[in-house]
């Protein structure tokens, strides 16, 4: 009772110190990549973004199936809930970059770091915008960068698996690169959709992130995308058991 008693100042406290948080961590990802870029220390930023994030709210993270992640170029996919899917595998996920809707990059300080950072800004409804995006990623990925990408397309309202859109995975086919599944639980009882107030009423929660084996794009062709875009989902469906 005490504990979540203290939720609440806890939660509001955190709320308030968020955006300084991320203005400093926006802030210095901007100086480090115009002073001296280097993916490590850039990487350091997001952790200490992330993480921190993620303690200032009570949240505790616990990777499954770590063996799965392979080596080099590959492609993230993830059931997206809650902006908290983004902090918990931005922090312990290892290095990549996630692809972020257009309208976050006109934030100032905050977007001026995303895409310094190398974050894809995806605008949503422009689907040639978004493809010329992909198209120059593609290069990034073939030099052994990650990125992850929600094939949802936004937040779902409720934990489960919503339809897939194709551009992911014209972007992993073009790409040659693997793609790889991953379970996000227990994000959308900390920030559901609509909800501004992460972890109310409760002290600690935790986020599993379960990395499923990786699936080979290359045998795939463009034509044959719906046949690996329903694979992939069908991989992740088991773990949803209300979704359709």
């Amino acid at each position: 009772m005490l504990l979540k008693l203290l939720s609440y100042p806890r939660s509001i406290l955190a709320t308030l110190l968020l955006p300084i948080h991320t203005v400093i961590s926006s802030a210095a990802m901007i100086v480090v990549t115009f002073v001296y870029p280097n993916r490590w220390l850039e990487d350091q930023i997001v952790y200490f973004w992330t993480r921190v994030t993620c303690w200032m709210f009570g949240v505790k993270v616990v990777v499954k199936g770590w063996e799965n992640v392979p080596k080099g170029g590959y492609l993230y996919v993830f059931n997206h809930t809650s902006f908290f899917d983004i902090f918990a595998m931005s922090g312990y996920l290892g290095s990549f970059r996630f692809g972020a809707k257009i309208e976050l990059f006109n934030i100032p300080v905050f977007g001026w770091g995303m895409r310094r950072a190398g974050i894809l800004p995806i605008a949503r409804n422009r689907r040639e915008e978004v493809f010329k995006v992909y198209k120059e990623a593609e290069k990034r990925i073939a030099n052994g960068e990650r990125f992850a990408l929600a094939p949802e397309g936004t937040r779902q309202h409720q934990e489960t698996l919503g339809s897939f859109k194709s551009g992911p995975f014209i972007f992993a086919i073009n790409a040659k690169a693997p793609i790889v599944p991953v379970v996000v639980k227990g994000a959308a009882a900390i920030m559901p959709k609509g909800n501004w107030i992460p972890n109310w009423g409760v002290w600690t929660r935790t986020i599993t992130l379960e990395v499923l084996p990786p699936v080979d794009t290359s045998a795939y062709t463009i034509e044959q995308r719906p046949q690996l875009q329903e694979h992939v989902r069908n991989l992740m469906l088991p773990h949803f058991p209300d979704a359709k």
